[in-house]
């Protein structure tokens, strides 16, 4: 399973527009038309030890379209982004935009190894 900022790069490597939680309409940067992609993370860290933490990141990654789905661009998402990481896929309209919301929801864990600052 790939680490969270790997799927973000991948994301990144489809050459669309993609914000972390959401593009800023402003009037020297615009809000691109869509197709474009915004990711969203929620993190939580634990693990008993000083040596070992366990980061476990829910992601989700937004495609947003133009009036209608866009399977050829889905299934380059579900290939070249998610294609060794499970996720859960919902879609749905945004009628007051005009546009299309597929969202891919996934978990990452990952182990985290601190150094031992005392050379323990």
């Amino acid at each position: 399973m790939a680490r969270f900022d790997e799927i973000i790069k991948r994301a990144e490597g489809l050459g669309l527009p993609i914000a972390h939680n959401e593009f800023k309409d402003t009037k020297n940067s615009p809000a691109p038309d869509p197709p474009f992609l915004v990711w969203l993370s929620d993190e939580n860290t634990s693990g008993p030890d000083n040596m070992i933490r366990i980061r476990t990141v829910d992601g989700a990654l937004e495609l947003y379209t133009d009036r209608r789905d866009d399977p050829d661009l889905e299934k380059r998402i579900e290939e070249e982004v998610f294609f060794d990481t499970e996720y859960e896929k919902q879609q749905g309209l945004i009628r007051n935009e005009n546009m299309v919301q597929t969202a891919y929801m996934f978990t990452v864990v990952e182990k985290i190894r601190r150094e031992n600052k005392n050379n323990e």
